[in-house]
C-alpha cells in the first residue's frame, strides 16, 4: 500500500515539474532576447576567448552564402570583434546577397545581409575550438546558428532544485 503512494505521489511531483517548465523555458526565451544586442549598436558586455579559437561569421541569413573563418586569440572581446566586423562596409554590387534593409546600392554594411533586425544572443563553442554565434532576429522572431536553426529548451537540475539551460 504505502507504494502505491509512493508512485503517486512520484508521479504527481512529475507533472508538477512538466507545469512549471511551460513558464521556466518562457522566462528563459525572455531574458536571452531582452539580453541579445543589436549588431549596430556599442555592445554594453564583453566576452573574452579564453584560448585560441575559430570565430565564424556568416555572409548572410542562415550563412546561404557561405561564412568566414577568422582566428581569435586569448583575451579577445568576441562582442567587440563580432560588432566591428558587421559594421565594415561591402560593395552591394560586387556581391549577390540580399540587403534585408535597403534595395539600392548605396552604402550596405555587413550587418545588413544577416536578417532585418539581426541580434547576437550568445555564442556556441565547440571542443575543437569553434565558435559559432547564436543569432535572433528580432524582426523575424527567428533563431540561427550557422546554416540551422535553434531553440532553447530546459532541464530540472535535482541539485541545484531548479530550471536550467539544456545544453547539447
Amino acid at each position: 500500500m504505502a507504494s502505491a503512494e509512493s508512485v503517486d505521489a512520484q508521479q504527481k511531483a512529475e507533472e508538477e515539474k512538466k507545469k512549471a517548465k511551460g513558464p521556466a523555458l518562457k522566462s528563459l526565451i525572455d531574458v536571452r532576447r531582452a539580453c541579445a544586442w543589436q549588431l549596430h549598436l556599442w555592445p554594453m558586455e564583453k566576452f573574452l576567448v579564453r584560448q585560441r579559437s575559430r570565430l565564424h561569421l556568416p555572409r548572410s541569413y542562415l550563412a546561404k552564402d557561405g561564412e568566414e573563418v577568422v582566428t581569435v586569440y586569448p583575451e579577445t572581446d568576441l562582442n567587440q570583434f563580432v560588432h566591428q566586423h558587421y559594421l565594415e562596409t561591402v560593395d552591394p554590387t560586387s556581391v549577390a546577397w540580399v540587403n534585408f534593409v535597403h534595395a539600392d546600392n548605396v552604402v550596405a554594411r555587413r550587418h545588413e545581409f544577416l536578417g532585418p533586425d539581426p541580434r547576437v544572443a550568445g555564442y556556441e563553442i565547440d571542443p575543437g575550438g569553434n565558435v559559432y554565434i547564436r543569432w535572433w532576429d528580432g524582426f523575424l522572431s527567428d533563431q540561427w546558428t550557422g546554416t540551422q536553426k535553434w531553440k532553447l529548451d530546459v532541464v530540472w537540475d535535482e541539485d541545484a532544485k531548479k530550471w536550467v539551460e539544456k545544453t547539447d
